[in-house]
């Protein structure tokens, strides 16, 4: 007999340093949307997030990634090109197009001006 997991089991989650917020995902998201889903959860805003509308052109939306890099779709031509004009490590991804596909830990790289106060339950 074959037992049904829910999706939600499978979830992946991401965490957003320096923040430590994290949440589940459906496999697939962008990190840019985990991003955008992460920031309903503090009172200020967290992330610059894309001026480009998602075409990895601005680099806006960069993220460092920490830990599970393999967890997240293949690194394009256009994405190594940006980062590297940008001059950023090869750590760094666009997050506008980097898919999850398994847990992950990002660093924002601009951090806001004032700390982040995170939502009254």
């Amino acid at each position: 007999m074959l037992s049904v997991i829910p999706e939600t089991l499978n979830m992946p989650r991401v965490t957003f340093l320096p923040y430590h917020l994290s949440l589940e995902v459906p496999r697939g998201a962008t990190l840019l949307g985990a991003a955008d889903e992460a920031a309903e959860m503090v009172e200020d805003e967290f992330f610059v997030g894309e001026l480009c509308e998602g075409r990895h052109e601005c680099g806006n939306c960069c993220v460092e990634i920490v830990d599970g890099r393999e967890n997240l779709s293949e690194l394009t031509i256009d994405e190594r090109n940006l980062v590297s004009e940008l001059g950023y490590p090869a750590t760094v991804r666009p997050s506008c197009t980097a898919r999850i596909y398994g847990d992950v830990t990002v660093r924002i790289l601009r951090e806001p001006t004032t700390p982040v106060r995170l939502r009254s339950p």
